[in-house]
């Protein structure tokens, strides 16, 4: 006779500051998703800030290009937030304390995880 088991999905609020995002970005575009993105395009109209990394959390947008084909989609603040709710939602997450997470404690396979989930609503690559 087998255990019972009992499903409990907790929610979780998660504050990210703009340097969070910074940070998670930094870490995306710096290695976490060059395997399946050749390019980070910074969309001129929505410019903010002067670096690629910088522009989610000021609202600005990036068009990332496929490494094999001529792809692309757009990640917006929008996207990306949505996409670190569906990283804790699948249960990939770093430790939250006073709802804050420590980007530290994040990796280049983390971040790769938010962006795709961000951009395709599942882990599509690697």
């Amino acid at each position: 006779m087998s255990e019972k088991m009992f499903t409990v999905r907790p929610e979780i609020e998660v504050n990210l500051t703009q340097q969070d995002i910074d940070d998670i970005m930094v870490s995306a575009l710096e290695g976490g998703i060059n395997y399946w993105c050749r390019e980070a395009e910074v969309v001129e109209e929505k410019r903010c800030g002067d670096w690629g990394h910088e522009q989610i959390a000021r609202g600005g947008s990036l068009i990332l290009h496929d490494a094999e084909s001529s792809d692309k989609w757009e990640l917006t603040l929008e996207k990306f937030l949505n996409g670190v709710k569906l990283y804790f939602e699948d249960g990939c997450h770093v430790n939250v304390e006073d709802n804050r997470i420590d980007t530290g404690d994040m990796d280049a396979n983390d971040a790769d995880c938010i962006i795709q989930l961000a951009i395709f609503g599942e882990v599509v690559f690697g």
